[in-house]
This record gives C-alpha cells, sequence and structure tokens, in this order.
C-alpha cells in the first residue's frame, strides 16, 4: 500500500521540515521519500488543500471502567475514541471494579489492545483496592510492567503512606502519580470556591485544597530525596496530574529549579474553560478539578511556555447519561475528552501563541511513558494524524464514546481530524 500526500504542512518539531509544505510517499507503512515535490505512483494521493501533519498524540490520563463500567465504555469503544482523536498511546489508570492489581491483570491491560493501532499503558494502584489501607504488590507491579503508580484517580490522603509509596518505589525507574486535593477541604464540593459559587449558592472547592496538598507532597519527596543515601533512581519522579491552579504552577516550578524530580500535567478544560462557564447550571461542566478563574487559566498557559508543565491530558472520564442528567449538586463529575484533546489544544495553542505545539500534546508525554515516537524521516514507522480546516459546532452526534459527557458539545471547533495512521493501519477521509 503506497500513500502520496501532497502539500501538507508539518507540524512535528523534531523534524527538519518543521513548518514547511512538502510531499510525503510512504509504502507499507513506513515513509520512503520526503520531498518539495514527488511524483510517483500511488494506492492513495491525499491532496486536499491546507493539511497538516501531526505526530500521534500521548495521553497521560484515561479512566478505566474496566471491569465493571461496560455501559459507559468498553474496549472496543475506547480504542474507537482513542483512534479518532489521534491518541495512539495512553496511561489508564486503575480505577476498575475490581482494581486490576494483580501482575497479571496488569499484563493482560497492556496486551488488550495489541494490534488495534493504540498503545495502553496500565497504572498501577498504590494501595490494594485504592483503599488506602494495605500496599499493593509495589515490585511484583513493577516487573510485571507497571512503570506508573497512583491512588486511583485521586492521591493518598495518608500522609504516612504516601511517604512509605515514595521510599519504597524511589530505587525504580517508577513514576508516582497524584491528583493533588486534600479531601477534607472539597468536601461536598461542586464547583471552584470564588464568584461563581457565591452567586449559585454551591459549595466551592478552594484553591487551597489543591495547593496545600501539592506542598504536602513536594515536602515529602524532599525527604526522600535527601534520604535516598544515592540510591535514587534517575527515572524515579512524582508527577502531578490535572494541576488548575496558578499557586501549583508557582510551587511546582520552584521545586523543579530546586532539583526535585517533580512533574505536572494540566487538563485541556483547565485551558479552555473558566468558572464562568458553570453560570449556567450546565452539569456537562462540572469537572474535578473544578474549573478556576481568568487568572490561573492564564497561569496555566504560562507553566506550559516556562516548561513547567510537560503535557496537556483528556482526563478522558466516561460517565452514563443518567448521572448527567440531575440537578448541579447531584450530578456526577467528568468529561470524556480523547476524541477531542488534539483539536480543542491545536486551536486555542494558536491564540495563546504557544509555539512546538506537538511537544505537550505527543513529545512531553512520551518521555513521561519512556517511549519515542517515530520521526518523520524516510525508514521510520507513519504515525500521526492529519488536520484540516473545518469550522463547526460539536455535537453529541460527532462522539463515538459510549458516554457522551463531553465539555465540548456546542463548542466551536475550527478543524476536524480527518486522517489517523500507524504504519499498516489507517483511516482517512472517514
Amino acid at each position: 500500500m503506497r500513500i502520496l500526500f501532497k502539500q501538507i504542512l508539518i507540524q512535528d518539531s523534531r523534524s527538519s521540515f518543521y513548518g514547511k509544505k512538502v510531499d510525503l510517499l510512504a509504502s507499507n507503512g513506513q515513509w520512503v521519500e520526503i520531498a518539495p515535490q514527488i511524483q510517483a505512483e500511488a494506492d492513495l494521493v491525499i491532496s486536499n488543500s491546507d493539511l497538516q501533519w501531526f505526530p500521534s498524540v500521548v495521553d497521560l490520563r484515561v479512566h478505566n471502567t474496566l471491569p465493571g463500567g461496560e455501559h459507559k465504555e468498553d474496549w472496543t469503544s475506547l480504542q474507537s475514541a482513542a483512534w479518532k482523536g489521534g491518541v495512539l498511546d495512553f496511561l489508564l489508570l486503575p480505577t476498575g471494579d475490581p482494581v486490576p492489581q494483580q501482575p497479571e491483570a496488569i499484563e493482560y491491560i497492556a496486551e488488550k489492545l495489541a494490534g488495534s493501532g493504540v498503545n495502553c499503558y496500565p497504572v498501577a494502584p498504590l494501595t490494594i483496592g485504592n483503599k488506602a489501607e494495605n500496599f499493593s504488590d509495589l515490585m511484583d507491579l513493577h516487573q510485571a510492567g507497571a512503570s506508573w503508580f497512583s491512588h486511583g484517580a485521586g492521591s493518598l490522603q495518608d500522609t504516612d503512606l504516601m511517604l512509605k509509596c515514595l521510599q519504597y518505589l524511589q530505587p525504580l525507574a517508577a513514576k508516582v502519580i497524584s491528583r493533588p486535593d486534600v479531601k477534607g477541604l472539597s468536601l461536598f464540593g461542586q464547583i471552584h470556591e470564588g464568584l461563581q459559587s457565591t452567586l449559585l449558592g454551591l459549595k466551592g472547592i478552594p484553591v487551597l485544597a489543591e495547593t496545600m496538598h501539592v506542598k504536602r507532597d513536594l515536602d515529602l519527596l524532599a525527604y526522600v530525596m535527601e534520604h535516598s543515601f544515592g540510591l535514587a533512581n534517575p527515572d524515579f519522579s512524582l508527577h502531578f496530574s490535572c494541576i488548575s491552579t496558578a499557586e501549583s504552577v508557582r510551587l511546582i516550578s520552584d521545586a523543579q529549579k530546586a532539583g526535585l524530580p517533580v512533574t505536572a500535567d494540566v487538563a485541556i478544560y483547565s485551558l479552555i474553560f473558566t468558572e464562568d462557564a458553570v453560570s449556567d447550571f450546565d452539569t456537562m461542566k462540572k469537572v474535578n478539578p473544578p474549573l478556576r478563574t481568568e487568572a490561573d487559566r492564564s497561569a496555566l498557559w504560562q507553566g506550559l511556555k516556562e516548561g513547567t508543565i510537560m503535557a496537556v491530558v483528556s482526563d478522558h472520564h466516561p460517565v452514563e447519561v443518567e448521572s448527567k442528567e440531575l440537578e448541579f449538586d447531584q450530578a456526577a463529575f467528568g468529561t470524556i475528552g480523547l476524541e477531542t484533546l488534539a483539536l480543542t489544544f491545536i486551536d486555542e495553542a494558536k491564540r495563546q501563541g504557544l509555539a512546538n505545539i506537538d511537544k505537550y500534546l505527543s513529545h512531553g508525554a512520551a518521555a513521561f511513558l519512556g517511549i519515542q515516537l517515530p520521526e518523520l524521516k524516510v525508514g521510520e514507522t507513519m504515525k500521526g494524524f492529519i488536520l484540516a480546516p473545518d469550522s463547526h459546532v460539536y455535537t453529541s452526534k460527532d462522539i463515538v464514546s459510549k458516554s457522551k459527557n463531553s465539555i465540548f458539545i456546542g463548542s466551536t471547533l475550527q478543524h476536524r481530524l480527518v486522517g489517523v495512521f500507524n504504519g499498516l493501519t489507517y483511516t482517512y477521509g472517514q
């Protein structure tokens, strides 16, 4: 199978053709020629105007609904949603019921989507059943292939447990993922504690709930590294997921400058929306962490530009319709996002003047996973997606996920993702 791309704008910042329009020729899933002009026979010629080539997306935060939540998302719909969004590698949180916590379960998940064009990387639980009572078999899980550990979709509230997890894992090439939130401060909270929570009469989730937890975990990390006796693995780190406040950005930046092995990501919805989006009680915009202020949103973008935040994530969280069509304070938190992560981030990143957009969608997260995406050069595997200009209003009919709880329903998107390619597996114009 030979595919010829005509005059496509290259948006892979690692490529020597970055920012240029070139012709690309692929044969049997590999690039065989890249030049200003190519005249060659091909089974498929892609020559629509204003097309852009991006490397595939790597998503570091996808909620697992399996087993037990097949009505929200199953393996087939999860793969379809990821593929449609150009997300060909993603981290899957240990949020199934029961929690996948045996080495065999980790190996099973890692192989479940093999051959589909999409790769799944399972996160292992820090404690058995995510109950924060007893440690899981951290060493056995690591040997089974788990290099990432979290407390379900959240973070350990028990300080002693968190300290010991960091101590046990710091000699390994392991990442401990924390979604910072002091439960005692966010309990029963619905939206950001601020103007809108006051106007709407909803209990707020204060900034302090996040920043106090960030401070605690950074203090624990500093203690562990100071008492590691030189045994800390160079690939060990603490990762904060879905930070949402300006103060979190500052704290993490200071820790990085001090030499602590700490990284962070941000959810796409925190980069697009603010607390004002919930003024009409739209439950689709009920997410956790909550939508914050414009000052927080601006600080998150600045954190990306300065390198404090290394990746943007979907926080893909399928929720059945019955859990969203309720009064706001009774509705479930969460939004799906695999299908819209690239589209929404690229549009807003251009408005924000962010350079090297692919760094935050692809390469930063790939480095976190310990993988390297194929480069756009002769001999490498064709792995990426094509973007085409097409202003349209996003609706539930566009969604292939089983759950339709997208925060972006009703938003106007400026592009469509018209082709996804991974070696011999591809879709175009569908």
